[in-house]
């Protein structure tokens, strides 16, 4: 059901059903409108429950899945009759929207010989897709104009003047694709395998050198995101923050200078600047970004999760621990996350037990949440406690610091013996060296019969090791780090006892 419920909930239906057409197009009474109105009720709707409603049996799915079907094709013959304001697009999103919706009226009527129209709106569209820097619409445009002019009419002038129109963004588009495709290769290797970070920076920068002699002479829109984008790897991958925070600023005054709005530049220049803040332990520049600009970021979307995320961190590594507590709060009352993406849900599961960590370590001025259970924990975090990348790490320690604070030193010593294999097999000084190090500092506390100077002599050796490798430059994703791990020992050796304790 999920296409369908996407289809109905994530676009403006509400101004066309109170229309003429919408009878039209989903006549009442029948079994499209019954089911359009069900999934309108009910964004969890299953295909068992949808059947039973509308055929009286849980098993009617074949009959279900076809009428599922032909609604959605009505549905999607009907999509250029919304209107794209109603979307909460930006002017060049709502230029877009108009572009396809003019190019597609320019095919049909050419196809149907009423061929005066159809120029009128391919004329229009290009005048449209030359102000706003869609250069494929304007390279089609001025493509069908030339045969038009060309062929059709035999008008020489206008003839010669769209074809220099389509031989100009012909090039230009070849440009886009081409920076388009190497910052993509890029991505791509970074995401499926473990390629060094140097190797990865050596390639962005290679890339990079091929892009940046039409970045001086181009002002394209897609050309400078994918550009700049694959600059920006260059230095990520070598940990050089400081210069992304830098090239961050420098793309958000060349895409702010255009002669529209785009939220898209903003909306990924914004998250990585305040990324950089994060590595860079930046609070006031973070905090300073995410109140001006956080307004981008429209409430309950995927994108304000992620730019939450941030915000907590950002104040988890820099000890606003009042102010991570809070976010993650407010967060968690949000009616949303339950719509999110598994690993989103996850992610603040995770946060909500650090954020309850700090305020029962009395870290956070604020009062624990009575309702929360650190036995459920594992339960709730299906995805990451299977995972074996590194993100099931900062669970596996929620878990053991939450046995010690409550003084369960029976199940963290059975915790440990886990965590002692998970060491060995998955967490290798190469890939995830902070990460390893501060598990081998975890270790050393039942060692230490949960004596709290005892603990911090054997951990002395890793605790060194972990200083050699700031957090700034290691080579992990920056969400697994909670809090940092210097910060974090402190607070597991305070929760231990003076006196040496055997459990």
């Amino acid at each position: 059901m999920r296409d369908l419920v996407e289809l109905i909930h994530r676009l403006p239906w509400a101004r066309l059903q109170s229309s003429p057409v919408w009878s039209t197009l989903l006549p009442p009474d029948t079994k499209m409108a019954r089911l359009f109105s069900l999934v309108q009720a009910n964004a969890d709707l299953t295909e068992a429950e949808a059947a039973a409603r509308l055929y009286g049996s849980a098993d009617a799915l074949s009959r279900l899945r076809s009428l599922k079907s032909k609604t959605k094709e009505r549905l999607l013959g009907a999509i250029f009759l919304l209107e794209p304001n109603e979307v909460g697009f930006s002017d060049r999103q709502q230029a877009h929207y108009e572009c396809q919706r003019r190019w597609a009226t320019a095919l049909a009527l050419s196809h149907k010989k009423v061929s005066s129209i159809a120029v009128e709106q391919l004329e229009l569209m290009l005048r449209h897709a030359e102000h706003f820097e869609f250069t494929e619409l304007a390279m089609s445009a001025a493509f069908h104009l030339r045969h038009h002019y060309g062929i059709l009419m035999g008008d020489v002038e206008k003839y010669r003047h769209y074809r220099q129109l389509y031989r100009k963004y012909q090039a230009l588009w070849s440009l886009e694709n081409e920076a388009e495709e190497l910052y993509a290769d890029v991505v791509s290797v970074m995401a499926s395998t473990r390629a060094p970070q140097q190797d990865m920076a050596r390639t962005a920068e290679a890339y990079f050198r091929r892009i940046e002699p039409h970045l001086q002479t181009h002002t394209s829109f897609r050309l400078h995101l994918n550009g700049r984008l694959l600059q920006m790897l260059a230095y990520s991958s070598r940990h050089d923050y400081r210069t992304v925070a830098d090239l961050c600023e420098q793309a958000l005054t060349f895409f702010q200078s255009k002669p529209y709005q785009s939220q898209l530049p903003q909306q990924i220049f914004y998250y990585q600047l305040v990324v950089c803040c994060v590595h860079l332990r930046d609070f006031g520049r973070g905090q300073a970004v995410l109140r001006e600009h956080g307004h981008i970021y429209p409430p309950g979307t995927f994108n304000w999760y992620k730019v939450q995320e941030l915000y907590f961190l950002l104040a988890t590594h820099t000890q606003h621990y009042d102010d991570a507590y809070d976010t993650c709060t407010a967060v968690l009352r949000e009616a949303e996350l339950a719509k999110q993406p598994p690993h989103i849900r996850e992610t603040w599961k995770i946060y909500e037990a650090y954020a309850q960590l700090l305020a029962r370590t009395r870290r956070a001025d604020r009062l624990p949440d009575p309702n929360f259970r650190a036995g459920k924990f594992l339960n709730e975090v299906p995805t990451f406690s299977k995972d074996r990348r590194g993100m099931n790490i900062p669970v596996l320690i929620a878990q053991l610091l939450f046995d010690i604070q409550q003084k369960r030193y029976d199940a963290a010593l059975d915790r440990v013996e886990a965590l002692s294999k998970y060491t060995d097999r998955y967490v290798r000084k190469n890939e995830l060296f902070r990460s390893n190090c501060f598990l081998k500092m975890l270790l050393q506390i039942p060692q230490a019969a949960f004596h709290r100077e005892a603990a911090a002599r054997k951990a002395q050796r890793y605790r060194d090791m972990l200083a050699q490798m700031p957090i700034e430059i290691a080579n992990q994703p920056h969400e697994i780090e909670v809090i940092p791990y210097e910060d974090l020992w402190e607070m597991a050796l305070e929760m231990l006892p003076l006196k040496r304790m055997r459990p």
